[in-house]
């Protein structure tokens, strides 16, 4: 079942023509993909200029991960910044 989950996220990140988005995950979802392999820690900068870099969690090493806790199941989202 976590790789049909996996495709759906990949094929949904797919229809995006900007890389510039984020994947909010349900908890129980967001451990999966830890235990997985899918999230790691990467490094993210400001407005990616470079300036002040940080750590977070990461999709694939590229894209931002958190958890939502009004996410139930297995659930997840696929959005840009406002």
């Amino acid at each position: 079942m976590l790789l049909t989950i996996i495709a759906a996220i990949d094929a949904e990140i797919a229809t995006r023509k900007n890389e510039k988005l984020g994947i909010k995950f349900s908890l129980d979802l967001f451990n999966e993909l830890v235990k997985a392999g899918k999230i790691n820690m990467a490094t993210f900068t400001a407005f990616g200029t470079g300036a002040f870099p940080q750590q977070f969690p990461a999709y694939d090493g590229k894209l931002y991960a958190f958890i939502d806790l009004e996410l139930e199941g297995l659930a997840f989202e696929v959005g840009v910044p406002n």
